[in-house]
């Protein structure tokens, strides 16, 4: 299959996001040139998230109420209308005017899938442990499915509409990411990556759970090998 970015619909999952949003959405809309969408997929924030999407005019802004950062998602991509997604957070800490280097390359290498790796950042914004687990995590997916990905738990991607609609995900929260890796492998989907950065959080509270995440996906890897 060949990549053609005919439109991009950059899907955002968004909690209580206030302070972040509009700084995420207008860089995106303001530089980014393909032709695109911005779809916010809102999990009922109550701190005024919603009115910030709406008041843009430029972002479609749809209300999810199941909680889950893989629920969030997958109502995102049902209602994209791209042939292309980005899936990307809405609490600022993804360089998102990188959005277009990640199209260059899915285009240049004719990928199903770019992830934005995270591991080569020179500013470390990541965090000690966050690192650590995350190179745990990413040695232990490479190990199993043969693969030689750097950064596994990056929420940045940019994802071929058609290989993702030819893959059945079912995770409802952070294991959503790391089963679609799973899936993709599986199909012999192409995956690479590009380098980007990561800023730290400046408004607002993360919403992982680390125990409970790190157990989900672990959980979803072994699955993935029973489950031929």
């Amino acid at each position: 299959m060949t990549i053609k970015v005919e439109l991009v619909s950059i899907v955002i999952p968004a909690l209580n996001e206030a302070g972040n949003i509009l700084e995420v959405v207008t860089t995106i809309h303001e530089g980014l040139s393909y032709p695109n969408e911005i779809i916010v997929v809102d999990g009922n924030s109550t701190d005024g998230t919603q009115k910030i999407v709406s008041d843009t005019g430029f972002c479609r802004l749809i209300t999810e109420s199941r909680r889950g950062y893989g629920r969030a998602l997958k109502t995102g991509i049902k209602n994209a209308k791209g042939n292309v997604i980005i899936m990307v957070d809405g609490d600022g800490t993804y360089e998102v005017k990188h959005i277009e280097r990640m199209l260059d390359k899915m285009v240049e290498e004719n990928a199903d899938m770019v992830l934005a790796t995270r591991m080569y950042d020179p500013n470390k914004a990541m965090g000690f442990f966050n690192f650590v687990g995350n190179k745990i995590i990413t040695f232990c997916f490479d190990f199993l499915y043969n693969q030689y990905l750097s950064d596994t738990q990056s929420g940045f991607r940019a994802i071929s509409r058609e290989a993702i609609d030819n893959v059945k995900l079912v995770e409802g929260d952070m294991a959503f990411a790391t089963e679609m890796l799973i899936k993709f492998t599986k199909k012999n989907y192409k995956m690479v990556e590009v380098r980007s950065t990561y800023k730290i959080r400046r408004y607002g509270k993360p919403k992982l759970q680390k125990f409970k995440s790190t157990i989900e996906i672990f959980t979803t890897m072994v699955k993935g090998l029973v489950n031929k």
